[in-house]
């Protein structure tokens, strides 16, 4: 006589988020709790402390970005000198018309440093300045144009925006992580319950007995 068709494994017990952490730590009541469920809360458990380990992490690199950005911006500022230029052709755009977000736009000026020194060139200047109108630029020593620093709000959008991506990108691990884990213990448990079921099915289905009769 054939053996009876094995039923499926039994799903394990939910647990609620606060239950995984008692499952793991072993302080759950349910006596259906297995050794592979308290194995399956561990994992989740661990999974959530990593990725808020991440969190943590990615906040402190970005603060740390945006104080080191700071700094820099501060020593570029102190090397440069701010003056005044007058605007000695039409506007036009520049080549790159885009930057940041804002269209750019550019016209020839003239200024005075250092000393008595003329200096002429061209400057990013606003869209209504016209022939004769003053802006205030950036220069080094020398007298050339000079890219103002950076603001801490450019700062603090870009650590946002790369702190978003790598604590995503850890996120996504640690969830394929977690996904193999639990794929193991679901294999692992599987193969327990298809031994179990070896060992119970000739009892539970009587062909145990019929064979020691028989004998």
């Amino acid at each position: 006589m054939s053996s009876t068709h094995r039923p499926a494994r039994p799903d394990s017990p939910p647990a609620p988020p606060c239950g995984h952490l008692r499952r793991a730590l072993g302080r759950e009541r349910n006596p259906l709790g297995r050794a592979l469920d308290r194995a399956r809360s561990r994992a989740v458990v661990l999974t959530a402390l990593g990725i808020a380990l991440a969190a943590l992490l990615v906040a402190g690199a970005a603060v740390s970005h945006v104080t080191a950005g700071q700094r820099q911006a501060a020593a570029t500022a102190a090397r440069l000198h701010r003056v005044e230029a007058s605007v000695q052709g039409s506007v036009r755009k520049a080549e790159a018309t885009v930057v940041g977000g804002k269209t750019v736009y550019r016209a020839d000026a003239a200024w005075t440093y250092p000393g008595d020194q003329r200096n002429t060139g061209s400057i990013d200047v606003p869209r209504t300045a016209g022939p004769g109108a003053t802006v205030a630029i950036r220069v080094d020593r020398n007298g050339r144009p000079a890219a103002a620093p950076r603001s801490t709000a450019d700062l603090v959008f870009d650590a946002v925006c790369l702190g978003l991506l790598l604590f995503g990108l850890l996120s996504v691990l640690a969830s394929a992580g977690l996904c193999v884990r639990l794929s193991a213990l679901d294999r692992r448990a599987d193969r327990a319950w298809t031994r179990s079921w070896a060992r119970l099915e000739p009892v539970w289905s009587g062909r145990a007995s019929r064979g020691h009769h028989h004998g």
